[in-house]
Parts: C-alpha cells; structure tokens; sequence
C-alpha cells in the first residue's frame, strides 16, 4: 500500500529544480515513464511536453518527482502514468499555480490523491469509495466545474424570473388598457 502522508511530504519537499524554468520537461518525464517500466519518449510523445504552458510544465515536473518515490514508482503503470501528466494535469495548471502543489497542504493531497487515482492505487487503509471521496472533497478542477455550473443554474433562474416579470408587466398593462 501507499503512504498518502509520505506522498504529501515529498511534494513538501520537491526540490527547486523542478520548478526552474531550464529543465528539459521532456527529458525528465523521459526518466520517470523508464523507471516506471516503460519506454523513452519519442519525437511524437514528448511534443506536448514541449509546450509553451509554462504553468502546466511546472506542475508535470512536480507530479514527476512524486511519482518517482521508490514505491509509487514500483507499483506504476507508465501508460497510465502518461495519461496522468498529458490528461489530468492540463485543466488542473488551468486553475491552480503549480507552485500551490508544493506549498498548500491541500493541493499536495489533491496531487497525490490525482496521481494515486490514475495509477489506479489506493492510499493505505482507504477503500476505493473513501479515496474518491477524500479526492472530491479536494479536487480543484471538479469545484470549478461545480461552481460553473451553479453559476448557469443562477443565471437560467435569472433569465426565469425576468420572463416572468415581463409576462406580469405585459398582463397588467392588458388589463388596464381594457378598462
């Protein structure tokens, strides 16, 4: 099983060259997806991590040097470790600044919660439905999804009601130029 508190430490602890701006982000996920069984990056895989998205580079050298933790890395699959940094980091550096990844104790368990989830592995003394709900209760990109969707929700209620308002206006200005 997989420490969730060891996990969190470590990103506590990433050193100041994954959040440099001269490290070859390709060249490190290259290592990481070897040492998870799997093979270097070609030409065509390595493209996106040659991406101008600064902030999203950022967050794919973070998330590799938590997934480079001696157990994690043990127990990776590197497909879906690829899948993780090319899929699940995009909308996420979209809406948090990767250093937060680092610094804020949530975001550490929402990373590391991320990473566990599309690895596939459950954190120590936690069922699948208690992971998930750990990970909902942290999870910045399905928050934002929320908020927006109440935000709609409003909005439509708004549009409702100023319908309404307008019916009840049209009605009453009927009823009095009848009379």
């Amino acid at each position: 099983m997989i420490s969730l508190s060891r996990l969190t430490r470590r990103l506590a602890e990433t050193p100041a060259d994954f959040l440099a701006d001269d490290v070859s982000v390709p060249a490190v996920v290259s290592d990481v997806l070897m040492s998870a069984g799997g093979q270097a990056l070609d030409a065509r895989s390595a493209m996106p991590f040659e991406s101008s998205e600064r902030n999203w580079q950022r967050l794919v050298l973070i998330s590799c040097w938590l997934v480079a933790d001696d157990d994690l890395i043990a127990a990776a699959d590197a497909k879906r470790l690829y899948d993780f940094l090319t899929e699940v980091l995009l909308p996420l550096a979209d809406l948090v600044d990767a250093p937060k990844f680092v610094a804020d104790p949530d975001r550490r368990e929402e990373l590391t919660r991320l990473a566990l989830r599309s690895l596939s592995l459950l954190p120590d003394g936690e069922t699948a439905a208690q992971a998930a709900d750990r990970l909902a209760t942290v999870d910045s990109v399905r928050r934002q999804e929320v908020l927006r969707a109440a935000k709609e929700a409003e909005e439509r209620a708004a549009a409702v009601r100023k319908a309404m308002e307008e019916q009840r206006a049209r009605e009453a200005a009927a009823r009095y130029s009848q009379v």
